[in-house]
Order: structure tokens, then sequence, then C-alpha cells
């Protein structure tokens, strides 16, 4: 079963990543907007996919990060770990090991063999999800960044 297939059959828009240097390497987001997911099947023979998404951590609630006490920083960052490890996703961050996050980004992985359709819409919602309470998360804490003049 391709996963690909899953995602154009309910019209969402599946895009090569240019210069990708895995076997496939997409990014799939629905036609109306809104989080991009990524599918990425490392080699040929590989027997999984990886289905993830990226969250950029804004400038603004990195300086928000920065700017708390370090134990308040420290348990913020490990309640976002928990709750998305309650959701049964995979978490990394980057830089790794670094105390204020660039980027998280959430994951599972897809056994190619018995994959179902189901497995696959399964995996997208968790992912998903995983990606929108990150976003909130910070977005609740910290505000949503206003947009600046900074290049104008």
């Amino acid at each position: 079963m391709d996963p690909l297939e899953v995602f154009k059959s309910l019209g969402f828009n599946v895009k090569e990543v240019p210069q990708a240097k895995e076997y496939i390497h997409v990014t799939i987001s629905p036609q109306q907007g809104g989080p991009q997911l990524e599918l990425v099947k490392p080699q040929r023979d590989s027997k999984f996919f990886i289905l993830g998404m990226v969250i950029g951590v804004h400038e603004f609630h990195q300086e928000q990060l920065r700017s708390m006490v370090a134990e308040d920083r420290r348990e913020f960052l490990a309640k976002l770990r928990y709750q998305l490890l309650k959701m049964k996703v995979d978490v990394g961050t980057s830089p790794p090991e670094k105390e204020i996050p660039q980027i998280v980004f959430v994951s599972r992985i897809l056994y190619d063999e018995e994959l179902t359709e189901n497995d696959v819409l399964n995996a997208m919602y968790k992912v998903r999800n995983a990606g929108m309470l990150t976003i909130f998360m910070f977005a609740d804490r910290f505000g949503v960044p206003q947009p600046t003049n900074k290049y104008m």
C-alpha cells in the first residue's frame, strides 16, 4: 500500500522536495493550506516510511524562553515533550542538546508491510495534532508573535 496514494486520493498537495537525498521525500499539505507534513522513505528497499512535521520555533518564542528562569524553561520544555510522548509520536529538537530549540520535529514510523489506509490516516492525525499542540503550547504561554516592519 502506497501512502502517497492515500494523500493524493484525499486531495492533499503532494510535492517532491527538490534535491532530497532520500529515495522518497515529499511534502504533504491540505489544498486550503494548513500544517505541512513530510513523508520520507530513506532508500528504495527500506521497509518503512517516516511521517513527520517540522515546527519552527519563532524567534520571539526563543527570546521568551531565554528570558525565563532556567528551571521554569526546563519545566515548560519537559511538559511539552511529555505531552508529545503521550500522543505516541517521536520528538526531537534542533540544535540537539541545546536548551533553546529552534526546531521541534515530531514523527511516526509507518512499516510498509501490511500498511492500511487507516494506518496512514491515524499516523497523519497523530503527527499533525502533535505539531499543532506544539504551536499552541508556545502561543498560549508566550503569545502570538506580531508582524514587524523590520524588512520594510
